[in-house]
């Protein structure tokens, strides 16, 4: 009866270990699975956000670039309208004068 107890002990203590070292295989598998497809999702997620910084980056410049040009059209359109009325003030003053001889006489 003791013999056969320790040959069922032997037995299930071997089962034991057999499925124990199944469960662990199993486990590093998953785990290296796991890791393989974080570090894909993470260096997928990693070029996109450097992909959209650069973007954003090149928009900042482009935008500070045409603000530059805008303010330089700006600053031209006010000279000419500056030119414009120190032209149009004489011309204005000779056609009243004009019209007020044209008037008299």
């Amino acid at each position: 009866m003791f013999l056969l107890r320790s040959d069922m002990e032997k037995r299930r203590k071997n089962a034991i270990l057999m499925i124990e070292n199944k469960k662990n295989a199993a486990i590093h598998e998953l785990t290296t699975k796991h890791s393989q497809k974080y570090e894909a999702i993470k260096t997928y997620y990693a070029e996109i956000t450097n992909t959209n910084l650069d973007i954003i980056r090149q928009l900042k410049d482009d935008l500070a670039d045409a603000r530059k040009d805008d303010n330089g059209l700006r600053r031209e359109l006010r000279n000419e309208a500056d030119k414009n009325a120190a032209k149009k003030g004489p011309y204005d003053a000779a056609v009243a004068r004009c019209k007020k001889l044209e008037v008299d006489a």
